[in-house]
């Protein structure tokens, strides 16, 4: 069975529910694309306002964790689940207290996983070659070069790049819900 049939299947006497279901995954796709185009026009707001939000939930887990690890404090790896909550809470307050270091941080972070997963991604591809390897090789080779990049300009990429990569990823998102919806859109008429 393919996997057109299989989806297909799904709406299936669901003519109506799949029509609404479909329009509103074009609006998430949409509304995906616009705030990935602003976050990307406005890459510095964005970096500021993504830290941010990572630092206020790495701050809320750490202290959720903190208070989670009193409860089970009979529990062998209590000082490890208490020390990692403790760090999170840490690491949280200081991402919203100096979202610009962190900006710098995460983007250093960023860069060296480029450069590692790209890396691997080209020599596994290489020795496996599997089918189409070369567009994995090629994807890697970018990866690499996009890190090293970003490691060279640092730390005045910081200032643009996460704002950059969250509206690429949002647009890219938004992308493939409206193609998603457009698949739906062909499966619901042959089976009315």
């Amino acid at each position: 069975m393919s996997t057109q049939t299989m989806t297909a299947d799904l709406f299936t006497g669901l003519e109506s529910e799949g029509a609404n279901v479909r329009a509103w995954i074009t609006f998430a796709g949409i509304l995906s694309l616009a705030v990935g185009i602003a976050a990307i026009i406005y890459s510095g707001t964005a970096t500021t306002a993504s830290v941010l939000v990572f630092g206020w939930m790495l701050m809320f887990a750490g202290f959720v964790q903190i208070a989670n690890a009193f409860q089970v404090r009979y529990w062998s790896g209590f000082f490890l689940y208490l020390l990692d909550g403790i760090v999170r809470a840490t690491v949280g307050t200081l991402l919203v207290l100096y979202p610009g270091s962190g900006a710098e941080a995460l983007t250093l972070v960023v860069s060296f996983y480029f450069i590692a997963g790209g890396l691997f991604k080209t020599a596994a591809a290489s020795i496996l070659r599997f089918p189409s390897w070369g567009w994995t090789v090629a994807s890697g080779l970018v990866a690499v070069v996009l890190g090293v990049m970003l490691a060279m300009q640092w730390p005045a990429s910081s200032t643009w790049f996460i704002g950059f990569a969250v509206g690429l990823d949002l647009i890219l998102y938004g992308v493939a819900l409206l193609m998603f919806a457009a698949a739906i859109k062909k499966l619901l008429p042959a089976h009315a």
